[in-house]
């Protein structure tokens, strides 16, 4: 078994490139591009699921405390992820001074160790979430299985990860400590290392993709509401990419087993397997709150989006002036034969004949019978004048 000074050595033997470009997950700018905007997304899920379980629906349950404690370890490892750029991390390893070593090593301690932490934390919420929803049956006890497993996985791993070295001081700083025992991440020798970054990465995939597939059961259920589809389509979607990001850490594990001097030059290769670790961690927090929060998206949805048309109509009213045809409109006409027109069928038609004149005298005589009865009226022909007998 080769010591980490023995391995040092080797690499002075054949020491990289120091002016060699540095690839592109290295550099500080693609680091905080790639990882600070979804922590952030992640956060805002976050808030979303406390303020609808705890002001909203007021019932907040054992996945909500728990997904805060990861939410909180999850903020710290990308702290610390940002803050090791500043020393060795993305360097060669053989090129970074003794001091910055130890401050490097610092760095990557306390990420190392959120991170596995977090990844335990938000699978452990995932499953109480699930107990809260699976009331019986199978897949509640697929999930209590789950849960036991998970919870043993993360404390042993989160074991592994906070106390690597006895004395912990030993993990970066060697020198003041070279009798310190390490294991397992603590790279007590090359081959103790790799073999705890591989399978923490087999295992970390396989029990994303187990409890992606638990609540996929209910996506093949026939007769799903539009929303329902929409919010189980969603987490399909963040539970592919978290699956994923746990394949590609596991290449990005095992892609360097093969020489041990490259192999133990972890701060060169190492950031593209922060870089994954990262966005898997962010992906399944919002994995993990999307359920809660979506209904109160979707509830708010009639305040944001038109759901439904309204139809308005105008009627208009003639007025007295109006002729019912050229000042107004004319109305359909009727299946009938007595059907006319509103110039012909409507009482208040306006009409061009003189109104009789009832205060006349002429009238009055004739309503009151003073005039005549011998009195007779004769119409002549248009060649003969009108007169009076």
């Amino acid at each position: 078994m080769s010591s980490f000074e023995a391995i040092m050595m080797e690499m002075m033997k054949n020491p990289p490139d120091p002016n060699a470009s540095p690839p592109l997950s290295n550099r500080k700018e693609t680091i905080y591009g790639a990882t600070v905007p979804f922590h952030i997304i992640a956060w805002c899920a976050v808030l979303s699921r406390l303020y609808t379980r705890f002001r909203i629906v007021r019932q907040p349950g054992w996945d909500d405390y728990i997904i805060i404690l990861a939410a909180i370890f999850n903020l710290i490892s990308m702290i610390t992820l940002l803050g090791g750029t500043y020393y060795g991390i993305g360097k060669h390893l053989l090129y970074i001074s003794a001091s910055d070593i130890v401050t490097t090593m610092k760095w990557l301690y306390v990420q190392n160790a959120s991170y596995y932490t977090t990844t335990a934390l938000i699978k452990m919420s995932l499953l109480c979430q699930y107990l809260r929803i699976f009331r019986g049956g199978f897949l509640r006890a697929v999930t209590l299985c789950l849960l036991v497993l998970v919870t043993l996985w993360g404390f042993a791993y989160s074991f592994m990860a906070w106390f690597p070295c006895f004395p912990v001081a030993g993990f970066w700083d060697r020198t003041n400590h070279p009798n310190a025992k390490c294991y397992g991440f603590g790279f007590g020798d090359i081959n103790g290392a790799m073999a705890a970054f591989v399978s923490f990465a087999a295992t970390n995939m396989f029990f994303d993709t187990a409890i992606f597939l638990v609540p996929m059961a209910e996506y093949l259920k026939p007769g799903l509401r539009r929303k329902e589809v929409l919010a189980l389509s969603g987490l399909f979607i963040l539970g592919s990419i978290v699956v994923l990001m746990s394949i590609l850490r596991l290449w990005t594990a095992v892609k360097h087993r093969g020489n041990l001097a490259e192999s133990l030059d972890f701060t060169w290769w190492y950031p593209l397997t922060l870089i994954i670790s990262c966005i898997e961690v962010d992906f399944a927090i919002m994995c993990a709150s999307m359920p809660i929060f979506w209904p109160l998206i979707t509830s708010s949805w009639n305040e944001i989006f038109v759901t439904r048309e309204v139809h308005v109509t105008h009627h208009y009213r003639l007025d007295d002036s109006s002729d019912g045809v050229n000042g107004g409109y004319e109305m359909d006409g009727r299946n009938s034969l007595k059907s006319c027109t509103s110039q012909e069928g409507l009482t208040r038609t306006k009409t061009l004949r003189v109104k009789t004149d009832y205060a006349d005298q002429y009238v009055v005589d004739h309503v009151t019978g003073k005039v005549p009865s011998s009195a007779e009226v004769e119409v002549e022909t248009k060649s003969q004048k009108k007169s009076w007998i």
